[in-house]
């Protein structure tokens, strides 16, 4: 049985209330909420939840507040085993949440940012234990953070793969993005972040922007989510397209970051892409059948169950 893989991630953490609506309201109109709560969210920690229940050893560096969801998000991390000790609080801020709107008809999400604490350039970073790590994730909003990070694995530790999260460097104020993707070994994000990270005005033309660019650069590979359609996994050569797996989807919030999760652990394990895209896309899948964002992400017995079903 080979170990478990070291996955240490940066950037966010939040606190979601979801309301469960009987569908989407268009402007002006209302809906009825049936069910409403509280539940750990945010995409960076997510991410790092997925890992855990697959079995990897997760440290996680994020910024928290001083307030009550503070602890309530770190307590549901900790029960996972996911390691806290280089996250920051900062006194007087208030921790990241969100309000997550799901809907009934159409099956759908909405999702309402309030944001709060962030990690920032500047933050106290043990940067030889962070690349002591088999995969980096990193999925934060300070550009000047993430230009530092991006910059030093080849001095440090060149067997560590980086795996960048598309949200934030999907920015069109921006100028750089490009230039920043292509620092990682894979960036991870959906047609829509690839298409503002490329300037691209199609799928096509983003897919020959990004095979282009990574001609002398550190990425090697792009992992493009399309909800139902699957999802594309491109290098500088080849493409391969991995069909989206059969499942009831109840709340599709947190699925691109369990997605994310299972490139992670397909590079961790040194996998081809087409069987690192595979296993993340049911990873993802898996994490759509309950309400809230981290309440479906599977164990790896269930991953694998599901793989050889369908």
């Amino acid at each position: 049985m080979s170990p478990a893989p070291r996955i240490a991630a940066l950037g966010l953490t939040s606190w979601d209330t979801l309301l469960l609506t009987d569908r989407q309201p268009s402007p002006a109109e209302q809906a009825i909420v049936r069910a409403e709560f509280g539940a750990p969210g945010g995409t960076t920690t997510n991410t790092c939840v997925a890992l855990a229940r697959l079995g990897a050893r997760v440290t996680c560096m994020t910024a928290v507040g001083d307030d009550p969801e503070r602890d309530l998000v770190f307590a549901a991390l900790e029960a996972e085993g996911v390691d806290l000790s280089w996250s920051v609080t900062r006194p007087g801020e208030r921790t990241d949440r969100a309000t997550v709107i799901v809907s009934d008809d159409p099956p759908d999400r909405s999702i309402i940012w309030h944001p709060g604490a962030q990690l920032r350039k500047g933050d106290r970073i043990d940067i030889y234990a962070l690349f002591d790590h088999d995969v980096v994730i990193l999925d934060f909003t300070d550009p000047a953070l993430w230009r530092f990070l991006t910059d030093l694995p080849a001095h440090f530790a060149p067997r560590t793969r980086l795996l960048g999260a598309l949200n934030y460097l999907a920015d069109r104020a921006l100028p750089d993005r490009l230039e920043l993707a292509l620092r990682h070994d894979c960036i991870v994000g959906s047609w829509h972040d690839l298409a503002i990270v490329t300037e691209a005005d199609t799928r096509e033309h983003a897919i020959t922007i990004i095979q282009h660019a990574m001609r002398g650069a550190n990425l090697r590979a792009a992992a493009v989510t399309a909800g139902a359609q699957g999802s594309v996994i491109v290098t500088e050569d080849e493409r391969w397209h991995i069909p989206a797996l059969p499942v009831a989807v109840l709340d599709a919030t947190g699925a691109g970051d369990a997605y994310l999760a299972g490139i992670a652990w397909g590079m961790a394990h040194r996998w081809s892409w087409p069987e690192t895209g595979r296993f993340a896309s049911a990873v993802g899948a898996l994490a759509t059948r309950a309400a809230g964002a981290q309440a479906s992400l599977p164990a790896l017995t269930d991953v694998e169950a599901f793989l050889a079903d369908t």
